[in-house]
């Protein structure tokens, strides 16, 4: 798969929009399940990594 700049920043668009609703409903991050704060962690995680290795291929920042 080849990891673009626009990919990137609508990634992480896509998780910041998606942690916000997850705090604008059932009352705040704290009261969401388990499961889903897993799958939020393991996200930014990959977001992560997808970042080091496009830092990697190109030697820029975004």
């Amino acid at each position: 798969m080849i990891v673009t700049r626009s990919t990137l920043i609508i990634s992480d668009l896509v998780l910041a929009a998606t942690v916000g609703v997850m705090n604008f409903t059932n009352g705040g991050f704290s009261e969401t399940p388990v499961f889903l704060k897993l799958l939020v962690i393991i996200t930014f995680a990959v977001c992560i990594v997808r970042h080091i290795n496009y830092y990697k291929l190109t030697k820029r920042i975004y």
